[in-house]
This record gives C-alpha cells, sequence and structure tokens, in this order.
C-alpha cells in the first residue's frame, strides 16, 4: 500500500532550502505542487536573514534532481506569495508557474472533512535539511480544533524539523488531507517562549553595558554573550528534536481557497510584505 503511496506522491513533494548571503542554508521546509501552485507551511514567512530559496523536486530513487530552481527571498515571498500572510493559518500558498516546474505533477487535495481516529496516514517529507525525500507512516490518533478555530489532525508518526509543509496523505487515495506543521505542539510554545525571556534579557543587558568593570572584564559582556550562548543552544535543540506525536492543519481554508479563488489567482493587486514586516511572523 505504502509503495504505492510513494509512486503516486513522491514526484510532487519539494525541499524549499532557505539560504544566507553567505550561501549557508539556515532552515528547510517541505512543500507540494497542487496545480500551478506550491503549498507549504506558514514558516515559509518568515525565515530571518534568508537571502534566497532553493526549491528541489526529486525521481524515484528520492535523491535525482528532476527540477531545481533558486529565488531571492523577498521575490519570492513578494512576487509569487498568493494572498496576505497570514500568521494563524499554519500554511502558504505561492505561484511556481515556472518554466523549470511545467512537468511536475500535481497532488490532488482530499474533499473529505471526517477524519477516522484509527486509520492509517502516511506523509512524504526532507528531514533535518537532508536532500532525500522519506516516506514515513502513522495513524490518526485524534482530531481536534485550536482557539482560532483550525481543524488538526492528531497523528503518532515522528515529525522532524524541516517536515513543516509536507502533505499528509490518505493511502486509500494518496490525495492530500492536511499539511504537517510543528508549530501545534508544546515544544514549539516553549521554544518561542524562551527566545522570547533571552531576547528580553538581551535588552536589559544593553542597558547597562560597559558600565561595570572588572579590570579589563566586562561581566555584562559576559553575560550577553553567555545568553546569545544559549539562543543559539535552544535553536539548534529545537530544530533537531523529533516529536512522536504530530499535528496536521486540515485543508479547511485551502480548499476554499482553491475553489473560490482558481479564477482569481494572479499577482496582481496581492499586499506585499516588506523586509522589515518578515520577522513579526512567528515561525
Amino acid at each position: 500500500m505504502f509503495t504505492n503511496v510513494w509512486n503516486s506522491v513522491y514526484a510532487s513533494v519539494c525541499q524549499l532550502k532557505f539560504i544566507n548571503e553567505r550561501g549557508v542554508t539556515i532552515d528547510s521546509l517541505t512543500g507540494f505542487k497542487v496545480n500551478k501552485h506550491l503549498v507549504t507551511s506558514q514558516h515559509a514567512f518568515c525565515i530571518k536573514k534568508a537571502h534566497k530559496v532553493e526549491i528541489t523536486f526529486v525521481d524515484a530513487d528520492a535523491n535525482t534532481v528532476t527540477a531545481s530552481t533558486r529565488i531571492p527571498y523577498v521575490e519570492f515571498v513578494n512576487q509569487h506569495r498568493i494572498g496576505v500572510a497570514e500568521d494563524a493559518g499554519h500554511h502558504a500558498i505561492f505561484d511556481i508557474a515556472l518554466q523549470e516546474f511545467k512537468d511536475i505533477p500535481s497532488l490532488k487535495l482530499s474533499q473529505s472533512r471526517n477524519f477516522n481516529i484509527g486509520t492509517q496516514v502516511a506523509f512524504l517529507s526532507f528531514s533535518c535539511g537532508y536532500s532525500n525525500l522519506a516516506i514515513k507512516t502513522g495513524i490518526i490518533s485524534s482530531v481536534y480544533s485550536n482557539a482560532d478555530g483550525l481543524r488538526f489532525i492528531q497523528f503518532d508518526g515522528p515529525v522532524d524539523c524541516g517536515n513543516s509543509g509536507a502533505p499528509l496523505i490518505d493511502p486509500q487515495t494518496n490525495e492530500v488531507m492536511g499539511i504537517v506543521t510543528r508549530r501545534n505542539t508544546p515544544a514549539a510554545k516553549v521554544h518561542e517562549q524562551l527566545m522570547q525571556i533571552v531576547s528580553d534579557n538581551l535588552v536589559e543587558l544593553k542597558k547597562v553595558e560597559s558600565s561595570v568593570k572588572f579590570g579589563d572584564i566586562d561581566p555584562i559582556q559576559v553575560l550577553i554573550a553567555n545568553q546569545n550562548q544559549l539562543k543559539h543552544l535552544a535553536k539548534i535543540i529545537y530544530r533537531h528534536s523529533t516529536h512522536s506525536v504530530s499535528h496536521a492543519v486540515t485543508l479547511d481554508k485551502i480548499i476554499s481557497f482553491f475553489s473560490y479563488n482558481t479564477h482569481l489567482i494572479s499577482n496582481a493587486g496581492v499586499p506585499l510584505v516588506k523586509n522589515n514586516e518578515l520577522d513579526s511572523f512567528i515561525g
């Protein structure tokens, strides 16, 4: 069954690598093609220090590149984005009607809004910045809604860094049931709180920097360095953690978009996201 899922889905799933000005990959996501559009995690809107985004599809061997392109990140977010960069949506849609991707097949979105607990699911994704596509399986553990009214499928497949934006697949139909997300987890919330605490500490330390010295040593600078090290370590731990209880946002908003806006899809009139607004979204 899952061999059939792989053969039906792999060609439509891509990796998004976000690259800084030095050519270093600083983050990655998974996405998938629907019609002439790329669907992925909302986190694609808020990759700090990204200079370019590389979008890559692979062949059935999980490694051989079938199509790839690099786009300046600001151009990707401003000119290829469809609709508004919505923080609460847990998804993003981009126009990839590019020559490089014209032969990439499209996945079909499931019209079903009912999910039976205990049924099997699968998802295809790129993990931890690696360039090989992989398939993972699990069962639906539960279904619930958050405070914003968004519905989520909880499943027991392991989710790693880079899996966000992957399509959750119904193995009976090979249709997309949801979009994998790492945001709606206790670990994500704790990580966000820790980042805010460290940021607040750095602001307060900067206020008294150079006000106290012991010989040639500025203890405030030592504390600032310590806080920056803590921040870096927390990012690494979070990015490389694996969640055994995983979540995928349902397609309610996606289905509505493709059903209502297909004939309206264009870049004309889409409000732009300025550089200084990118950091305002929470990944």
